[in-house]
C-alpha cells in the first residue's frame, strides 16, 4: 500500500512530489503572484492572505495523505513548484475521485496541467486500481476545459450555479473518464506520461 505522504510521480518533463509542509512559503509566494489569474476560477484563493493560512491548509491536506483520503501534490518544472494537483476526496467504496489543479500564471502555455494530470490519471488508474475520475471546470474557462477534453475526457453535463467564486456562481462542465475509456486513451498520453510507474 502506498504512502500518499512519500509520493514522487514522473512524466515527460515534470515531477509530482507529495507536498510538504516546508511547500507552504513558496506556495504562497506563488499564490500571491498568480492571486488574480487564480481567484477568477478558485474560491479558496481569496482565503489565503497570509503564509500561516497557507501552512493551515497544507496541514490539512498532509493529514488527508496520512488518512489515505486524498491525494495533493506539488507540480515541479525545471526543479521549480510550478502548481499543485490534487484528488479531492477519494471514495475507496465507489472506486472514483476527482482531480483539480492549478498552474502558476507565468508557467501556463506549457502543458504542465495536461501532462500532470496524465500522469496522475495513470496512478489512478494503473496502481489504485480506481474504476472512475472526474474533473468540474467553470464552463468559462476555457483552457482549463482544453486541457480536459486534450486528455480525453468525457463531458457528461453541467452544473448550473454550481461554485461561488468572489460573489457570483459559477457553472461548471463535469467530465468523467471510466477505467476502460482509460485504457482506450492511454496510448495518447504516453507523450505527457513518458516511463509511466
Amino acid at each position: 500500500m502506498d504512502d500518499f505522504g512519500s509520493l514522487m510521480l514522473r512524466g515527460s518533463g515534470i515531477l509530482l512530489r507529495a507536498i510538504e509542509l516546508k511547500n507552504a512559503n513558496d506556495l504562497f509566494l506563488i499564490i500571491e503572484e498568480s492571486r488574480e489569474h487564480l481567484e477568477r476560477w478558485l474560491p479558496w484563493v481569496q482565503y489565503v492572505h497570509s503564509i500561516s493560512d497557507e501552512r493551515h491548509i497544507v496541514e490539512q491536506w498532509i493529514y488527508e495523505m496520512q488518512i489515505r483520503a486524498a491525494i495533493h501534490l506539488c507540480v515541479l518544472f525545471e526543479n521549480k513548484i510550478s502548481g499543485v494537483i490534487s484528488t479531492h476526496q477519494i471514495d475507496w467504496m465507489n472506486q472514483r475521485a476527482s482531480i483539480g489543479y492549478w498552474i502558476r500564471k507565468d508557467m501556463t502555455g506549457k502543458n504542465l496541467a495536461t501532462a500532470a494530470t496524465a500522469v496522475l490519471m495513470n496512478y489512478l488508474f494503473e496502481k489504485l486500481r480506481l474504476h472512475r475520475i472526474y474533473i468540474q471546470a467553470a464552463t468559462e474557462n476555457e483552457a482549463s476545459n482544453k486541457v480536459i477534453r486534450k486528455l480525453g475526457f468525457k463531458l457528461e453535463g453541467i452544473l448550473r450555479e454550481n461554485e461561488r467564486v468572489n460573489d457570483r456562481f459559477l457553472d461548471h462542465n463535469i467530465y468523467g473518464m471510466t477505467e476502460d475509456d482509460f485504457k482506450d486513451t492511454k496510448a495518447n498520453l504516453l507523450q505527457f506520461i513518458g516511463q509511466g510507474l
